[in-house]
């Protein structure tokens, strides 16, 4: 059960949506630029990943800030899909409630190589 004033990204308003979708582009950026997106290849978002992968490299030649708000514009429904199927909790204004991206991207890291 979630606390009061959290809720799943299906659930939050278009803007708030919007504020998560760009937050994710900009840590989605940062981690395949360093090639370490391995974490998501567990979610069933394989297509997701290849599409958004596909135009990052075809528009490699664009300022970060274009390259994300292309992504954006063309990909987002993409990302909304990956964002959901991560079933994180949000704030009403569409950032995690309980840890940056980066954090639960290092927690699902540091369980893998617990089990190792």
């Amino acid at each position: 059960m979630l606390q009061p004033g959290v809720v799943l990204f299906d659930q939050l308003s278009d803007e708030a949506k919007s504020r998560a979708v760009h937050d994710f582009i900009d840590f989605y950026l940062k981690k395949n630029s360093t090639k370490s997106l391995e974490i998501l290849t567990d979610y069933p978002i394989q297509y997701e990943m290849e599409q958004i992968n596909h135009d990052i490299q075809q528009n490699s030649n664009f300022h970060p800030d274009q390259l994300r708000d292309y992504l954006y514009q063309n990909d987002g429904e993409f990302f909304e899909r990956i964002i959901s199927s991560l079933d994180q909790s949000f704030m009403e204004n569409g950032v995690m409630a309980d840890q940056s991206y980066d954090e639960w991207y290092q927690k699902k890291y540091d369980e893998i190589a617990k089990g190792l």
